[in-house]
C-alpha cells in the first residue's frame, strides 16, 4: 500500500504546491481544506500521517490534533505554520504533535519530516496487525471465545496473569471452565516449562501423584482444592515447598479467601493472585459462537465433517439456561455431530459400521452413567481396562466429554 498524506490546509496555492511535492516523491496525498471536509478520512488505522496549517478559519490546527487524538492517537499529526513562535511550538509538542515545521520549509525538509512520521505509523500498523492476529489465535481467544464483557475480561486477565511469574488461583461455578483456564495460563505461558496435573476430587488419581516429587521446574496444577482432605492438602503443600522452580495454579469452586488453609499455605510459597471464570449466564450473548466452537472441536474428535448448525438449533441453545456450564452445552454439541454423521452414513452402513456406532454407544452411555469416570465405566461393562481404553481410542472418545459436571 503507498503512503499517504492527508493534508488539511485552507489556502488552496499552497495545498496544491504541497501535493506536487509529495506526489513527485510517490506519495498518495488526500486534501482538505479543514477540519470538517477531512472528518470522512480520519479513522483509526488510517495508512499514512496527517500535515496540518495551524491557522485556519473555524477550526484551528490544535483542533485538528485534537480530533486526531480522539480517533487514533498514534497517528502522527505535523503542523506547519507561518507564524510560528515559541509559545505555539512549545503548546503544539506538549499537545502530542509529531513535528512542526514552519513556512516556508524546503522540500527536503518536509519530505525528511514526512518520510521520518509515514515509517513510525508503518511499524504502529505492524505492531497493530499482529496483535490482533495473536489475540484472535492464542489459547484464550480459541478457549473462550465471545465479544461479551465477562469473556473479554476474562482473556485479558488470562493473557496477563500468564506474562506474571506468580502464582494463581482459578475459580468459579462447577462447570465454568475452571481446567480449561488453568491449561490456558500454562500454554500462554512464554516459558518452557512442562504442567502435571493433581486432581483431588480422584481419589485413584491423587495417590498416584501424592507421592511424585519431580515437581522441580514445571506448573503444577491443582485442581479442586476445595475436595482435599487435611492430609492430602498438607502432603501437596509439602512437595510444593521442597521443589525449585515451580509455579502453582489451583482450582476451585469457591474464592482462596474462603479456603483459609490452602491461602496460608500458598501465600508461604509465594504471592498467589486469583481469577474468576464467569459461568455461561454471564456469557449468554456469545453462546452461538461458544457452541460453534464446541461442535468444531467435537467434529474434529470424532474425525467427521463439520455439520450445518441451524438457526433453530442456535435459537434453541440461546434460549436454555445451561446450569451444567460448558460440559452439558459440549453434550450437546457432541450429540448435533453424531447425530449428523449418523444422518449420513445409515443408509449405506453395513452390518460391521452399525456393530461398530452400537459400541460407540454403549461406552458413551457406560462414561455418562459413571460421570465419565473411565475405571468405573470399564467396569460396568465388564471390560479390561486396557481393552477398555483401546476402544475409546479406537471410537476417539474422551471420557471427561461425558461427566456430568467439569471445570
Amino acid at each position: 500500500m503507498k503512503d499517504r498524506v492527508l493534508i488539511i490546509e485552507d489556502d488552496e496555492a499552497m495545498r496544491a504546491s504541497l501535493t506536487q511535492s509529495l506526489e513527485l516523491e510517490d506519495i498518495a496525498v488526500l486534501q482538505a481544506d479543514g477540519l470538517a471536509q477531512a472528518r470522512r478520512t480520519l479513522r483509526a488505522n488510517f495508512p499514512g500521517v496527517v500535515l496540518s496549517d495551524i491557522r485556519m478559519p473555524k477550526a484551528d490546527g490544535f483542533d485538528v490534533l485534537a480530533r486526531v487524538q480522539d480517533v487514533d492517537s498514534d497517528l502522527p499529526v505535523i503542523f506547519l505554520t507561518g507564524e510560528a513562535d515559541v509559545p505555539m511550538a512549545v503548546r503544539a509538542l506538549r499537545a502530542g504533535v509529531y513535528d512542526f515545521l514552519e513556512k516556508p520549509c524546503s522540500v527536503e525538509t518536509l519530505l525528511r519530516v514526512v518520510r521520518r512520521a509515514l515509517a513510525h505509523r508503518r511499524l504502529v500498523l505492524q505492531a497493530r496487525r499482529l496483535e490482533s492476529v495473536i489475540e484472535h489465535s492464542d489459547a484464550a481467544a480459541v478457549h473462550f471465545p465471545g465479544s461479551t464483557t465477562a469473556s473479554i475480561q476474562l482473556r485479558k486477565d488470562l493473557r496477563h496473569l500468564a506474562g506474571l511469574k506468580t502464582n494463581v488461583h482459578v475459580h468459579g461455578e462447577p462447570g465454568a471452565g475452571r481446567r480449561l483456564a488453568a491449561h490456558t495460563l500454562h500454554f500462554l505461558s512464554d516459558d518452557d516449562t512442562s504442567a502435571i496435573t493433581l486432581t483431588f476430587s480422584k481419589p485413584e488419581r491423587t495417590r498416584e501423584l501424592a507421592t511424585f516429587t519431580r515437581w522441580d521446574d514445571r506448573t503444577v496444577i491443582l485442581k479442586n482444592i476445595q475436595t482435599a482432605g487435611p492430609d492430602e492438602r498438607e502432603r501437596a503443600l509439602a512437595h510444593l515447598r521442597g521443589a525449585r522452580g515451580v509455579r502453582v495454579v489451583t482450582t476451585a469452586d469457591r474464592p482462596l479467601d474462603d479456603l483459609p488453609s490452602w491461602k496460608a499455605g500458598l501465600e508461604a510459597l509465594g504471592e498467589t493472585v486469583s481469577v474468576r471464570v464467569p459461568d455461561l449466564a454471564a456469557r449468554h450473548a456469545d453462546l452461538p459462537l461458544i457452541f460453534e466452537n464446541l461442535v468444531r472441536q467435537a467434529a474434529r474428535n470424532l474425525d467427521t465433517d463439520m455439520p450445518e448448525i441451524s438457526a433453530e438449533t442456535l435459537d434453541r441453545i440461546t434460549a436454555r439456561e445451561w446450569r451444567g456450564n460448558l460440559p452439558e452445552l459440549r453434550r450437546e454439541a457432541r450429540d448435533l455431530v453424531l447425530g449428523a454423521s449418523e444422518r449420513n452414513d445409515g443408509e449405506s452402513a453395513g452390518l460391521a459400521e452399525q456393530v461398530l456406532a452400537f459400541e460407540k454407544s454403549l461406552l458413551i452411555a457406560a462414561l455418562r452413567k459413571h460421570d465419565g469416570v473411565a475405571v468405573r465405566a470399564a467396569e460396568h461393562l465388564k471390560l479390561p481396562r486396557k481393552t477398555f481404553y483401546d476402544k475409546l481410542a479406537r471410537h476417539g472418545i474422551e471420557p471427561r466429554a461425558h461427566k456430568s459436571t467439569q471445570d
